[in-house]
Formats: structure tokens, sequence, C-alpha cells
């Protein structure tokens, strides 16, 4: 997987920066800038397992969990090359280790257990403490991203960007303690009742250890347009809206309680959209504030899932169940740009 990430990041900077620069010349002298800010997210990263009804091979969600940022928060900072036509931008952001709100890990296990066909009942139901947990030198999650754009200028107000990036992201969850409540099979064994039945259910206290590490790796090839509207001398608003045109989605999931660790893979196309609101007020020639809020949204991926025991080296297949995610986020940022 990191042999892909590298691939695609040395094609897609040879796509940005070959043209670029051989039209510099042509197209101005370059400017500079360096941004940096602080920001919150908030949203869910939902990780699923997906599995074929024994009936009718109806694919339906055996598993759900979602892990909540509510929220968290990040610093970082961008970097911008331009000329009057061209832009080339690195943006990054870094989370520190922090509490950012509740895992709610859900089962619909009639099918799988009883072949009954039932999909619908939900039969377990358990919510832990939710951290961002360190993966190197206290950060505990990043995003990386190398965007290029072509300057269109219809009006002296009014500027068009097509715009393509591509966006690397590392979140790394621990959850720990909690509650679960779980349904008990009926008089037969043919049927589990759901979690939510107080007359025939088990609950179950996980006390303060930890329960499910969950890291997940995202690659999002964007391409996009933005806007932008120079409505006073010192003031500007950008718009910009973008699709995936390739996903690449990578989790490792450890249920530390039973021992199992999962790997989930999926590659999607048109998979993603995010849409980005960006206002900026000059206090200088050279010194602007910025405030921007960008929503990202996917849909649920169903990819390949593998398993093994904790301890084992190699991951094997899950032949009747597959793997995926979805995300739902929302940051808020505030910036401090600089420009020579």
């Amino acid at each position: 997987m990191k042999k892909i990430f590298s691939l695609t990041s040395f094609i897609v900077f040879l796509f940005l920066a070959v043209p670029a620069f051989s039209q510099a010349n042509a197209a101005g002298k370059w400017n500079f800038s360096l941004e940096g800010k602080f920001g919150a997210r908030l949203g869910v990263y939902d990780e699923i397992v997906w599995a074929n009804r024994t009936s009718d091979g109806l694919r339906y969600k055996e598993s759900e969990l979602n892990y909540e940022l509510a929220p968290v928060f990040y610093t970082g900072f961008d970097f911008c090359a331009s000329t009057k036509r061209i832009e080339l931008k690195f943006l990054s952001k870094f989370f520190v280790p922090q509490r950012s709100g509740t895992l709610k890990d859900s089962d619909w296990q009639n099918d799988a257990w009883c072949s009954n066909g039932d999909i619908y009942t939900k039969t377990d139901y358990s919510e832990h403490s939710l951290s961002l947990n360190s993966i190197f030198a206290g950060i505990a999650g990043y995003d990386f991203e190398i965007q290029g754009g072509y300057k269109f200028y219809p009006t002296n107000f009014f500027t068009l960007t097509p715009l393509l990036s591509f966006f690397v992201q590392c979140m790394n969850f621990q959850a720990a303690g909690g509650i679960g409540w779980y349904g008990n099979y009926n008089s037969e064994r043919n049927r589990i009742a759901s979690y939510a039945d107080v007359t025939s259910r088990t609950v179950f206290e996980f006390g303060s250890s930890p329960v499910i590490e969950y890291k997940v790796y995202n690659m999002f090839l964007w391409t996009g347009v933005r806007a932008d509207f120079n409505i006073l001398s010192n003031f500007s608003l950008s718009l910009a809206s973008e699709v995936s045109l390739l996903s690449i989605l990578l989790d490792f999931d450890r249920h530390l309680t039973n021992k199992r660790d999962f790997k989930e893979v999926a590659f999607s196309g048109f998979f993603a959209f995010r849409q980005t609101i960006r206002t900026e007020i000059k206090l200088q020639d050279n010194l602007s504030f910025c405030q921007a809020c960008s929503f990202l949204i996917t849909r649920e991926s169903d990819g390949t899932m593998y398993q093994k025991k904790s301890g084992e080296v190699d991951y094997k297949k899950v032949l009747n169940a597959g793997g995926g995610n979805q995300i739902v986020c929302l940051d808020l940022e505030l910036s401090l740009r600089i420009s020579w």
C-alpha cells in the first residue's frame, strides 16, 4: 500500500509540476505565501462489515463501528507558490493525542449465527470512550495534500481555477472501557433478541482497559473547480467544489478483548465529495487573516476484508464478508497568511 501511495504521489507531482514550471516564464514571476492555522474537525469515521444473507445472497450490513470526532483539534501550515496563471500548494494538518468522543459499536448477528434471514434486528450494541492515540512523536493523525491549479480571469473581480490534488490522511483511534448490551437467544435458539429488549439481554461492563485500536489511511485524487471573488479591496471569498476520481481506503482494526485483528482494503471511483468555503481579510499588503470551512462526505465503501489472530504475522482473506468505511466530517479553521 505504501508503494501505491508513493507511486501515485510521484505521478501526480509530475502531472502538476512539469507543466507549471515549463510555463512559469510565460505566466510571470513567482509569488509565495506561508500560512499557519488552527482548526477543529467534527464528524464521524464509520467502519463497516458487509455480509451476504444465507437465504438469497443479499448484501447487508452485519457490523458498524462509529468513531466520533466531537470535536478534535489540529494545527498545521500551508505553503503556496504561484504566478498569475499557475498555483501550486502543499497543505498539512496535524492532530495531537486527545479525547475525541464515543465509539458506538453495532451488530446485526441473527443471520450469521442463526441463518434465519433476519438482517434488521440489532442484536449487539456497545459504547466506549474514544481517543486519538499517538502514532509517532506525539502525532495522532495527519492530512497531507499536494494541489495544483490553473487560473482564468473572466472579469476583474472573479477568478476561476480548475484544481487537481493528491490527498493522504491517517487517523489513529483507541477505544477503552464502556458498556455493552447484547441480546440473548430465544428458547429454541433460532433467534437472538434485540439489544434494546430489557427482558432478554445481557449487560456487560468493560472496566477501563483498551478495547479496540483502529488506524485508518485514506487516499483521494481530487478534481474540481474553485471560484474566487474579490468583493472589496481587502476582502475576498472563495468557493471550491471537488469530487474524488480515485479513492484508496485502508484500515487496521485490533479487537483487544478477543485477540482478533482485521484489515480492510477498498478501491473506489467517484467515491467522495468535498466543499470548501474560505474568506480572506487583508490586514496589510503581505499579511491576511483567513477563515475556512470544509465539508467532506464519502459513500459507504465495500472492499476486501482480512483477519488474523493477534500475534500472527499473516492476514487471511475472509471469504464470506467484506469491509469498508465511510467518512462525514466538517473542518472549521482560522489562519494567518504571510506572502512575499
